[in-house]
């Protein structure tokens, strides 16, 4: 099993241990443990996805593919998270919008960089 399997289901799973509505399955001290297991392998995944190296001309590409297609999933969900929140509850939470900011400032920031820098 390689590192990014492991790491994408851990931090997948732990993720999803927080939809638990009613927190029956997680009473308070088990929570603060798995949003510390949370953290701690999204810090190891992020590590791993900054520290790996492209063998060739095709691995570069693999990436750059899944990046923009994580990108692009990532802020359709949110604009459907904001239209959902508008549409249900007459308002949206401004953390969901500064999330949907932030990733399209700083992919911006990134391309500028990469293009001026490398």
């Amino acid at each position: 099993m390689s590192k990014h399997l492991f790491l994408t289901i851990a931090v997948s799973v732990l993720a999803l241990l927080f939809l638990d509505p009613f927190m029956v399955l997680m009473p308070e001290s088990v929570t603060w443990l798995v949003l510390g297991g949370l953290m701690l392998s999204t810090i190891v995944y992020g590590l791993l996805i900054f520290t790996e190296k492209a063998q060739d001309e095709r691995e570069v590409s693999i990436r750059g593919f899944a990046d923009r297609v994580s990108y692009l999933v990532g802020m359709i969900l949110l604009v459907a998270v904001i239209a959902m929140d508008l549409f249900t509850l007459g308002k949206v939470y401004p953390e969901i919008v500064i999330i949907l900011v932030v990733m399209v400032v700083s992919k911006s920031i990134a391309h500028w960089y990469a293009c001026n820098h490398f």
